[in-house]
């Protein structure tokens, strides 16, 4: 059993190159590794490629509170610090493309039109020219996401992803479900805080939005800013 796991792993770790993973999470300046993501172990962190699978929701069929919530107030700041392992000896390529952060209320399992896309970073103009949200992850280690003013105290998932789009120029959809994007997808606990009432924004299914996305041809080195058009459309946060 133990030699079938391991070959199984040996494979998925060829057809893939990286795998990013949340590996804390904390005020900008203080990062904690005490509130660890979902999932939690080596084995669950490769990309997902079967966007017809819920572990794209959270890369994680176990979607139980594994460790205290991070407790933050609305119209904060959360620091989300990310760790790229190599799985691949023959590439070191890093994944590339955007990325985007989510909330959905704890109570609700990640199940159906719960998720809000509160932020999203796609390709960002820098003094070397346009470079895509996964190259800060890589040179920094972390990404700043805004927790939106007024959302209603309680325990939400905060997810986290990068979208590698170099896997998205082979076979079409249609023809393989697998090929296309990976997504680097983790879950944290987190609880908000205030007095605030509002709901979650145009909240959207993970499942359904993804589908749609996924069987499209990407090229994301000719891309512009603009080009893409990110799963569960532009964020209802996102400043007019």
């Amino acid at each position: 059993m133990k030699l079938a796991l391991i070959a199984v792993i040996s494979c998925l770790a060829l057809s893939v190159k990286s795998a990013s993973y949340v590996k804390a999470i904390g005020a900008p300046n203080s990062p904690s590794y005490d509130y660890t993501p979902l999932p939690y172990t080596m084995y669950n962190n490769f990309p997902v490629i079967d966007v017809l699978s819920f572990d794209l929701v959270c890369r994680t069929p176990d979607m139980s509170a594994t460790t205290k919530p991070f407790s933050t107030a609305a119209g904060s700041t959360i620091r989300v610090v990310w760790e790229t392992l190599e799985l691949s000896p023959y590439s070191k390529l890093k994944p590339y493309g955007p990325c985007s952060f989510w909330l959905a209320p704890y109570s609700s399992k990640g199940e159906g039109k719960v998720w809000s896309k509160i932020q999203e970073i796609t390709i960002e103009e820098t003094s070397k020219g346009p470079a895509w949200c996964s190259a800060f992850i890589q040179e920094l280690g972390y990404r700043d996401v805004v927790i939106p003013k007024g959302i209603a105290p309680g325990k939400y998932y905060l997810r986290s992803e990068v979208i590698d789009l170099d896997g998205a120029r082979g076979k079409s959809y249609y023809q393989d479900y697998t090929s296309g994007a990976r997504y680097h997808v983790n879950c944290n606990l987190i609880e908000i805080t205030g007095k605030g009432t509002a709901s979650l924004k145009s909240p959207v299914s993970i499942l359904e939005a993804y589908q749609e996305f996924h069987r499209k041809p990407l090229f994301p080195s000719t891309m512009k800013n603009g080009d893409l058009k990110m799963p569960g459309g532009p964020s209802p946060y996102a400043k007019k």
